[in-house]
């Protein structure tokens, strides 16, 4: 399931959005330390993507213990043509559980965005999130559902629906390789401010023109994405490579205000990453 954490492909913290994938590669139910690193060719937010196009590389760590809690923090740097500087910390903390036959999987999750205001990328805005993930495992297609809301200078909320199939083998070599193709959906509420203008009179006389400016929000489609994330998992260490493709939709876009506006096409990407459990 891609979404122990929700932005698998929209956030800095694209690693934990493999844990499913991740557990699958690996043993034990103890009480475990991570650390890591993971490597993204292109950081977007549902496919939004700032002027630069920067790519990121992630320090993590994290703690799970055995009832299910977790706390998670990553430290990101971004480069791009003007730049290598760190951009964001982030943490997470939340708690993993299943039923007794293992078929329904899930978890609750609150983060804590900490963004250098100057790395200029899109989710810099974002302050904190609190949601929820489910999976529904069988034996021919695996459902995914999540939503959570964020925080910024206003609450907005977000949902996400997905289906997999997993495919675990131990005949390649002395560890277990997981390959996951995948595909999802993405929604959430957007902003909207325009202008318009509006004649003013004095008693009977036209007295010029005033603008009217209104904010309003929608909930709407914001994204389709394909990935297809591979983790080959030995002893106490796992590869994770994850290929994606994401389609957005629905950018804003307002008339000569490209400061204002949305950036983002059609786009291919890939998260690498290591990962070591102690």
């Amino acid at each position: 399931m891609k979404a122990f954490l929700l932005y698998g492909s929209v956030s800095l913290l694209s690693i934990y959005g493999y844990s499913q994938v991740s557990d699958s590669a690996s043993t034990g139910s103890k009480t475990n330390f991570v650390i890591g690193a993971a490597y993204n060719s292109a950081i977007n937010y549902y496919g939004r993507t700032d002027s630069l196009h920067s790519k990121a590389f992630i320090p993590f760590t994290g703690i799970n213990f055995r009832n299910g809690i977790y706390l998670n923090a990553s430290f990101a740097f971004i480069s791009n043509e003007l730049a290598t500087k760190y951009a964001a910390s982030i943490v997470e903390t939340g708690y993993r559980f299943k039923n007794k036959k293992e078929n329904w999987t899930g978890n609750i999750f609150v983060n804590g965005f900490f963004y250098d205001k100057q790395s200029g990328l899109v989710q810099s805005a974002l302050k904190g999130s609190a949601g929820i993930n489910l999976s529904h495992t069988n034996k021919i297609l695996n459902l995914n559902v999540g939503g959570d809301v964020k925080w910024s200078d206003a609450a907005d909320f977000t949902a996400f629906a997905g289906l997999d199939h997993l495919f675990r083998t131990e005949q390649l070599g002395p560890g277990v390789l997981v390959i996951d193709p995948s595909v999802y959906l993405y929604a959430g509420t957007q902003r909207f401010t325009e202008t318009y203008y509006q004649d003013k009179q004095f008693l009977i006389f036209p007295a010029g023109q005033e603008a009217i400016t209104r904010s309003s929000s929608r909930f709407n489609l914001l994204s389709y994405e394909l990935s297809c994330p591979v983790v080959y998992g030995y002893k106490k260490v796992q590869l994770i490579v994850n290929p994606s493709y994401v389609i957005p939709e629905n950018l804003i876009s307002v008339p000569g205000r490209p400061d204002l506006s949305e950036q983002g096409t059609n786009l291919f990407y890939i998260v690498t990453a290591i990962r070591f459990t102690l």
